[in-house]
């Protein structure tokens, strides 16, 4: 049976994909496919790479915000993302998804266009930087003399690009929508964060019946999606709910 994996884009909650990635290597599920976007993109390519769950997660927690900033100052973000780079370059040897243990699909958004692109021949490292592009926050990713930024604009969980390998699909979703008080809508930040929030939900939930198994959980969402904090928490719960789900 091919199974395939499918991980969602979500900032620093992508901690939970790796507990998710333990839980499945626990229970012998193999993935023959993967698929992501953003933070799922990383940790899948690492993943497809050969890397284990426990070093990916040692990574993780060793990030700091201030290792995204570098010597130059990017036009259109904070960060030009080059740490993402040297993360790539540390665990795998040559720049191209055919290197990888794990044929790899990644979605990213082709802002010229305004469409999703879906990549998985060629180049692999400036794919991984263009789909974890998220905008005002990190520099955008010229690719063929086209613009491309975090795929979660179009496709945040990417699971029909690989429907057709595959007999079962498992989706680990990081951001699912949830009933928002009025009085915790106020601030020009937390009107774009929500805006954001109901922008991807609306990609994804076209997505979400494609999949066969679901892991997903609400109480991911008490975790920001930027907050470096938090990393043991996101890894344990999501284990447990890949175990609940799959186990």
């Amino acid at each position: 049976m091919n199974i395939g994996l499918c991980l969602s884009g979500g900032g620093t909650r992508g901690v939970f994909h790796i507990g998710v990635l333990s839980a499945l290597r626990e229970l012998k599920i193999y993935p023959s496919v993967v698929s992501g976007t953003s933070a799922g993109a990383l940790v899948g390519a690492l993943f497809c790479a050969g890397v284990a769950p426990t070093v990916i997660l040692e990574e993780a927690k060793s990030v700091k915000w201030y290792h995204f900033l570098g010597a130059r100052i990017p036009k259109n973000g904070i960060s030009d993302l080059s740490i993402i780079k040297q993360l790539l370059q540390k665990y795998i040897s040559k720049d191209a998804f055919e290197n990888l243990n794990i044929p790899l699909h990644i979605a990213a958004t082709n802002m010229s266009l305004g469409e999703v692109t879906v990549f998985n021949t060629g180049p692999l490292f400036q794919v991984v930087m263009a789909s974890c592009a998220v905008p005002f926050l990190f520099e955008p990713v010229i690719i063929d003399q086209k613009i491309y930024m975090d795929g979660g604009i179009t496709m945040n969980l990417p699971v029909s690009p690989i429907v057709p390998s595959c007999d079962q699909v498992i989706a680990s979703n990081l951001i699912p929508i949830e009933s928002m008080a009025v009085n915790k809508i106020k601030g020009i930040q937390q009107t774009l964060t929500r805006v954001l929030e109901i922008s991807i939900n609306q990609n994804t939930k076209f997505q979400k019946p494609l999949a066969h198994k679901l892991i997903e959980t609400a109480e991911i969402c008490k975790y920001k999606r930027y907050d470096l904090n938090n990393p043991d928490a996101l890894y344990k719960l999501g284990y447990k709910t890949a175990m609940e789900i799959l186990g």
